[in-house]
């Protein structure tokens, strides 16, 4: 018999040593960043002790970071009632994932006040402080929230994910750079081609600056002219993604400039001012475009009403989801004091279904859509520009421009040209929406506003050619 409580009590000490031998284990695989390794340890010693803080604090840790962020936060809270300050953090980011900004503000702030007060934490400081700026933006874009009806959504894969949108000739189209340059260039973002295939739009690297927009008119003999940099745009920061709308004028980018943003990507709107020429100061798209998670290349189809953008929301590694969407000129949005259980899954996009209007059907249009070719690539006619610069002397390219400036100048009298038709093609469709009687006083203002304007431009491509055309004289004078 004594034997037996001696192998007992061997065993049952034996037992303990292994326990304490095996949470420390888990330590050291915290520690590590072994965090599936550690979770099944820490959650068998949880088990013992529920409420003590510091093992709440390693298994909320642990579950976060194997992707398990919903379930952590019981688990970081009752390690943040116990004051330990790492639990802050991570619950900052279970909040901002969850769209709870001021949550994620609050847990931000305690965050930041524990790192200042350590001599070893100051300089990890800007990077919550960053971080709690993205998590105030995100309260304010919740405020704003655009009703918007998705109806259709596809997952594919990240590396060309824009060939797979289907948008009307009429208002441009996608393009790989090699595809449409016949270069290779495997850095160079997707290249937008405006939709008289006269200009193209798209990103490359510009050194340590990331990524900038860049674009090029189509010569007459098919090549491309030089890069111009949409300086405007460009930051020290990524601007990639752009597309331009039928106008013209407005457009599509997206940038993760990191104070203007939710964190990677989101999508941006600017307007090019024909008086000034520069482009506005680029505004952030409103929620459900915008998320947490990365959103760009929007595209719109004037043609269809519908528009499309990609997001790497609740994707897994190297997936994108694309979302179409009914396009509105006047978009609408939530009220500011909508019930949270309505406004947050519409700000997500948990379910697109919610998004569509009662009694709408959408499948003529997707039905549509899908019967829609991606467009071919086609050549234009060599020669395809003319212009007369003295008896004798044609110009049907632009590389045969001795002047820049005058090159430059022929270049805007183009731009202005298309801008005018553009704006004729619009003026047309209103008067025919007013015709019909579809929202007269906006059709009416708008109508007015493309009136004057056309007014103002119409002088404009030939003072500007005859400016180009002395330019060059000039220059070629000179040469003599």
């Amino acid at each position: 018999m004594k034997r037996l409580w001696l192998t007992v009590i061997f065993l049952a000490s034996a037992l303990f040593a292994l326990d304490a031998q095996t949470l420390e284990d888990a330590r050291n695989m915290y520690r590590a960043g072994l965090y599936e390794e550690a979770l099944p340890i820490f959650e068998k010693n949880l088990k013992k002790k529920p409420k003590t803080p510091s093992l709440n604090q390693w298994y909320g840790v642990c579950l976060y970071e194997t992707g398990r962020k919903a379930e952590a936060e019981k688990y970081l809270k009752i390690a943040a009632s116990g004051k330990i300050p790492e639990s802050y953090r991570y619950l900052a980011g279970v909040c901002f994932e969850q769209y709870r900004f001021v949550e994620a503000v609050n847990y931000f702030s305690r965050y930041i006040g524990y790192l200042s007060n350590r001599k070893d934490g100051a300089a990890d400081v800007s990077t919550y402080e960053l971080w709690a700026t993205q998590a105030e933006l995100g309260a304010q874009m919740l405020s704003k929230v655009q009703r918007v009806q998705v109806i259709d959504s596809m997952v594919v894969d990240k590396d060309d994910f824009f060939l797979h949108y289907k948008l009307s000739p009429e208002v441009g189209s996608l393009h790989t750079y090699e595809s449409l340059v016949g270069e290779e260039r495997p850095e160079a973002g997707p290249v937008f081609q405006a939709q008289r295939r006269d200009k193209i739009l798209y990103a490359v690297p510009d050194g340590d600056a990331g990524y900038e927009i860049v674009s090029r008119i189509r010569l007459g003999d098919g090549t491309y002219g030089e890069e111009e940099s949409l300086d405007d745009m460009n930051t020290l920061y990524d601007e990639n993604y752009p597309f331009l709308l039928t106008d013209g004028v407005t457009l599509y980018f997206a940038s993760n400039e990191e104070d203007r943003t939710l964190g990677g990507y989101d999508i941006f709107v600017s307007r090019y001012n024909i008086n000034t020429y520069e482009f506005s100061i680029p505004e952030p798209l409103p929620m459900p475009f915008n998320s947490p998670y990365d959103d760009y290349m929007m595209a719109v189809d004037e043609v269809n009403r519908v528009g499309w953008f990609a997001s790497n929301r609740y994707q897994p590694d190297g997936k994108v989801c694309l979302y179409i969407f009914i396009y509105e000129e006047e978009p609408e949005f939530l009220a500011p004091d909508e019930a949270p259980e309505r406004l947050l899954p519409l700000a997500r996009l948990s379910s697109i279904r919610d998004t569509w209007a009662e009694g709408a059907d959408y499948r003529p249009l997707l039905e549509k859509i899908a019967r829609m070719q991606t467009p071919r690539e086609e050549r234009p006619a060599r020669n395809a520009m003319t212009f007369v610069v003295s008896d004798g002397v044609v110009y049907t390219s632009l590389s045969q421009f001795k002047n820049k400036t005058a090159r430059d100048l022929y270049v805007k009298s183009r731009e202005l040209r298309r801008l005018i038709s553009a704006s004729e093609n619009e003026l047309g469709r209103l008067r025919e929406a007013y015709a019909a009687g579809k929202n007269l006083s906006e059709t009416a203002a708008r109508i007015q506003e493309l009136e004057n304007l056309l007014q103002t431009l119409y002088p404009q491509p030939d003072d500007y050619e005859n400016q180009s055309r002395q330019a060059e004289m000039s220059h070629l004078l000179q040469g003599k």
